[in-house]
């Protein structure tokens, strides 16, 4: 297997920020080099393989981490400039804006809607999820109150 460092200049720093925040190893499983969480106490958990970390966009491979569905990642992905990717600052006590790799959630920038990434990954009905985008995509201009100074 190509070393950790090598395997980390092929990827962008984006990527290569991601796999910082979760702490990321590479490891071989069935013959492919997946980069894995490693802890001490349980089973390894692979994330993603370095091919998917080569070849997917940041947006794609955030939403995998948080097991959301191809549905979900190809319409944010798609309506990417009508978002705000946000995480929560606990020393100020409040959302601000992020880079995509480090988000936690999605401001819509129109309604000023909040989307948190775990909460979506609990949508499971397709229907469901079309009236959340049929509601954004027919929101009026609303002031971004939790989230300022993009």
């Amino acid at each position: 297997m190509p070393s950790r460092t090598h395997l980390l200049e092929e990827l962008s720093e984006d990527k290569r920020l991601l796999i910082q925040k979760f702490r990321l190893q590479p490891r071989i499983i069935d013959q492919k080099i997946y980069w894995v969480r490693c802890f001490g106490n349980r089973p390894d958990h692979p994330y993603a393989t370095h091919r998917a970390m080569r070849r997917c966009h940041i947006i794609e491979l955030v939403f995998s981490f948080y097991d959301l569905c191809v549905a979900k990642m190809t319409y944010i992905r798609t309506n990417a400039e009508a978002f705000i990717p946000c995480k929560n600052d606990l020393h100020l006590n409040r959302l601000v804006p992020c880079p995509w790799w480090d988000m936690d959630c999605l401001c819509h920038r129109a309604s000023g809607t909040l989307i948190d990434l775990r909460n979506l990954a609990e949508i499971n009905d397709i229907n469901v999820f079309r009236a959340l985008c049929h509601k954004l995509e027919n929101s009026g201009p609303g002031a971004l109150r939790l989230v300022q100074n993009q």
